[in-house]
């Protein structure tokens, strides 16, 4: 009910009653909103079986609680008290959450650096200040199934509904599954999400994926990096936090991120918008423990078919053209050219270098890449593994792209020499001036002052921690409450964290027989990191550092010795500063 006051500019509505609606899970008891010391029961709403809703009086303080079943007898309640609300609905409020949405700070643009895409506008997956819900209801036994066999793609049909503070969203026949290689090693696991066709209601992304972030106990180093590469122009997954919950079972914070598919790639290059975008093909590379079969752009040969045995695949194909590696074959060739040019005495054809080279990849978006690699220590990347990364034939120029992917070992994170990836000169990064791409492409000089420029560039607008911190203290505010809430849930997964999955795998013929190990790998470090992973990190030191173990450093503390060595390194100055002191 509701009293209309007139003889104002407008009515002034007065709800008497409001409509509180708060997710909470706790099958094994009652919930209700407490107002005036009178508790209201809250009933499960039609919209989900964890959305729990009632009327109540309006304009008067409140919070919700959990009940004896069947009883009006409190046996827990929220921490706090909230704020009244004079509307006819409250938010889709969390049980224990004393706000529903905040802001967060993010990276600003660094200007400077082109842009290849066009992506379109994803405010409605990605909501800044908002952690959402996903609520996935199946039946129990397939999800039990589908869980005991975590080592195998098995998918099982589900119900979908995402829930954020203001809107609920239904997805019926979603396919879901676990996702990932040796992170479905770990008690945490990870999932995948597909949508079906022509069902676009978040903002128009289908295949996502929902990253257990469960290697790296400050919750943040893909978000970080996801969003930094979104500051420096390039094509990749953007990153938001879900809370994730299966039938009537909390799973815990997870990372939300998109996939990258047909939809994705019309998503993010397609300039018209028109639903007619004819995506081209789409390599993917995976590491590869041979110079035969590793992904590392080295030219094997002129049969397309010899790629089938190596650690590229075709991820996605083209929507006219061949579903092949003739591609591949023509540009590893001229990748194997240009590295034989460069050592020739060919002035005519080397001052052409740079015209061949843009007709075939977006070298800016390229080097880009590998400043960020370097800057960020990608463990797991290019140049340290020739992993996780795409190659996109981009239709509209006619010309490869390259897109990153899988950002958790970065920062610090993992099983390796924290100062081979802490280095301050780029060119003793990984393989940085070894593999054939990065060492053909630097050979040129233009192209080398570019990566200096632009590492230069994004040490002082991103990794300046003035501007930095603070963005990083934001965002752990922001999820603070939940990563408490993360820590506290039982896993789906038994036994020692990645210990467990990696003998099972062994002892089932399922490991990954191209699976290579990154260049900084340390296997003292490698025993530390399974130590790691099985015992409790506080929070506030993963994000502040002097966390104790080898295999992490604090998210700050990254910052601070990788800019410091970047700064007092002596055998690369960038441009400015090189002809200053006359190097």
């Amino acid at each position: 009910m509701n009293i209309v006051i007139r003889g104002l500019p407008r009515p002034l509505y007065l709800y008497l009653d409001t409509l509180y609606s708060v997710i909470i899970n706790s099958p094994s008891t009652d919930a209700a909103v407490v107002i005036d010391g009178q508790v209201y029961v809250l009933s499960p709403s039609g919209k989900s079986s964890i959305i729990f809703q009632a009327k109540a009086p309006s304009e008067k303080p409140y919070y919700y609680a959990k009940l004896k079943k069947g009883t009006k007898e409190i046996v827990e309640r929220e921490r706090f008290v909230r704020y009244p609300t004079a509307r006819a609905w409250t938010f889709n409020e969390f049980y224990n959450r004393n706000w529903n949405a905040k802001k967060v700070l993010n990276f600003e643009t660094v200007d400077g650096i082109a842009k290849s895409h066009n992506r379109r506008d994803d405010r409605d997956l990605h909501i800044s200040g908002q952690i959402p819900t996903i609520h996935v209801q199946a039946d129990p036994v397939s999800l039990i199934s589908m869980h005991k066999q975590y080592l195998d793609d098995v998918t099982v049909t589900v119900n979908v509904t995402h829930i954020s503070a203001t809107k609920v969203k239904h997805f019926m026949n979603v396919e879901f599954g676990i996702s990932g290689r040796t992170s479905r090693y770990f008690n945490k696991l990870p999932y995948k999400i597909k949508i079906p066709k022509d069902d676009y209601n978040l903002s128009g992304y289908r295949h996502l994926k929902l990253r257990s972030v469960a290697n790296d106990p400050s919750y943040m180093r893909e978000y970080i990096t996801a969003n930094m590469l979104h500051a420096v122009n390039q094509p990749t997954t953007r990153a938001s936090y879900v809370r994730l919950f299966m039938n009537e079972q909390p799973i815990g914070l997870y990372l939300l991120v998109e996939k990258y598919d047909s939809t994705w790639l019309a998503n993010e290059f397609d300039s018209k918008r028109n639903g007619q975008y004819k995506n081209g093909i789409t390599y993917e590379g995976h590491g590869g423990r041979t110079e035969r079969n590793r992904a590392d752009f080295s030219f094997k040969g002129d049969d397309p078919r010899i790629f089938e045995e190596s650690s590229f695949e075709i991820a996605e194909g083209p929507k006219e053209g061949n579903n092949d590696f003739g591609e591949l074959v023509e540009f590893t060739r001229f990748v194997r050219d240009q590295q034989y040019l460069q050592r020739s005495t060919n002035a005519v054809a080397k001052a052409r270098a740079r015209y061949e080279w843009e007709k075939r990849l977006d070298v800016e978006g390229f080097l880009t890449n590998m400043a960020m690699e370097f800057l960020l220590g990608f463990a797991d990347g290019y140049t340290e593994n020739t992993n996780n990364f795409y190659l996109y034939k981009d239709p509209e120029r006619g010309k490869f792209v390259y897109i990153p992917w899988d950002y958790d070992y970065t920062l610090g994170n993992g099983p390796f020499d924290m100062d081979a990836i802490l280095v301050g000169d780029y060119m003793k990064f990984g393989r940085m001036t070894s593999l054939p791409l990065t060492s053909a492409i630097l050979q040129v000089p233009e192209y080398r002052q570019l990566l200096e420029h632009h590492i230069d560039l994004i040490a002082r607008n991103l990794l300046n921690t003035t501007t930095l911190f603070p963005i990083i203290d934001s965002l752990a505010a922001f999820i603070y409450d939940d990563v408490l809430w993360d820590q506290k849930l039982p896993r789906i997964g038994k036994g020692p964290s990645y210990i467990t999955g990696g003998l099972h795998a062994f002892l089932e013929g399922k490991i990954d027989q191209d699976a290579s190990l990154p260049f900084c790998t340390s296997f003292s470090v490698a025993a530390d990191f399974l130590i790691r992973v099985n015992h409790h990190v506080d929070f506030r030191i993963a994000v502040e550092g002097r966390t104790g173990y080898k295999s992490l450093l604090g998210v700050k503390e990254w910052f601070k010795r990788k800019l410091t060595n970047y700064y007092n390194r002596v055998d690369y100055i960038p441009g400015v500063l090189r002809q200053l002191i006359h190097v």
